[in-house]
């Protein structure tokens, strides 16, 4: 146990240590919430999506994307400047890198979700507008957590597979993806067979479940129920945290038996 704190230790102070992942991690957030809120107040407050309740699980699904980017970079830089190499020579076995890796994007993305919720209660209070209740915010964080092991798991996974140049690409084409085909800005529920592609992917369920949790209105102006949409939507989300938990171990061990 005392191998993975203190791999995990290490991770966070190089992840910390960059300021450009700590301002898309937890500075981007808020000021894409402090944005849309003021959007949604010069349009009169007639945008269901950037009211607070819709907005805060799409800000918060999306953010957990940034933590993917963040592994990447750090597990990608590992392995090009052969860190990780020379810490295969150790008594360290491939599940306490992994668990490293793991319990950092945890922790930061469990920063992330504590911020845009602070941030949230902020903005409210100023704009003078209901919150979402203690429930409904406990409720959120629980249905957003798959999509948070997701995002980890593919950040490990795509660290492995591409270089430390490459692997930042990869990574913006599934943040712009979780932005768009998420629903975090669009009305995805009124755009007829596009809504079914969104469907096919982990984030538009995400969002659309956290927005049952937050009891907030969607672009028909009705409250968002868990109906076949939400439903259906955990088995994606299932799948794809089944699949890149399965892949990234694997890939792992490869590689990890590669370089030895």
């Amino acid at each position: 146990m005392n191998k993975i704190l203190n791999f995990t230790k290490r991770n966070l102070k190089e992840i910390l240590r960059e300021p450009v992942i700590c301002i898309f991690c937890l500075a981007f957030p808020i000021i894409m919430l402090s944005l849309f809120q003021i959007i949604n107040n010069y349009t009169g407050g007639n945008t269901p999506m950037f009211e607070m309740k819709s907005l805060l699980p799409a800000i918060i699904m999306f953010s957990y994307s940034f933590v993917m980017l963040a592994l990447a970079q750090i597990v990608s830089k590992d392995r090009q400047t052969f860190f990780l190499k020379r810490l295969y020579s150790t008594p360290m076995r491939p599940y306490h890198f992994i668990l490293g890796y793991f319990f950092v994007g945890i922790i930061i993305g469990t920063m992330q979700t504590f911020t845009c919720i602070i941030c949230g209660i902020i903005i409210s209070l100023i704009a003078k507008t209901v919150f979402v209740s203690f429930t409904g915010i406990i409720l959120m964080v629980l249905s957003q957590l798959p999509v948070l092991l997701i995002c980890v798991f593919l950040g490990i996974l795509f660290g492995i597979l591409f270089s430390d140049k490459s692997a930042p690409g990869v990574c913006s084409l599934f943040i712009n993806v979780a932005g768009i085909l998420g629903g975090c800005w669009m009305p995805i529920e009124a755009m007829g067979k596009f809504e079914l592609i969104c469907r096919l992917l982990p984030f538009y369920p995400s969002v659309y479940i956290g927005r049952v949790a937050t009891a907030s209105l969607n672009s028909f102006g009705e409250v968002y129920q868990f109906d076949s949409v939400a439903k259906l939507g955990t088995i994606p989300i299932m799948i794809f945290l089944l699949v890149s938990a399965v892949l990234s171990i694997v890939f792992f061990k490869r590689s990890m038996t590669s370089d030895t």
